[in-house]
């Protein structure tokens, strides 16, 4: 998320889309580590000031109720 931000929240499928994880802000913008689990389709999102966003650059794909979210696709456990 822009760096401009003064506020991001990273949620998803991983903590229940419950907006649990706030992501700091460093030198080079926000960033942050979760947890998830091994072989699954993650679907995620970021609330950047209040407003749900995307990023451009993963990929996206509609749920069922037809919104846009970035989908992180894990891999299997070595």
């Amino acid at each position: 998320p822009n760096g401009d931000a003064s506020d991001v929240i990273l949620t998803g499928s991983f903590d229940h889309w419950s907006r649990s994880m706030h992501l700091p802000k460093g030198a080079s913008g926000f960033i942050g580590n979760v947890r998830v689990p091994w072989n699954d389709k993650i679907p995620y999102k970021f609330i950047v000031d209040g407003r749900w966003v995307t990023r451009d650059d993963r990929p996206t794909e509609l749920d069922g109720a037809g919104n846009l979210n970035n989908v992180l696709f894990t891999p299997s456990k070595p």
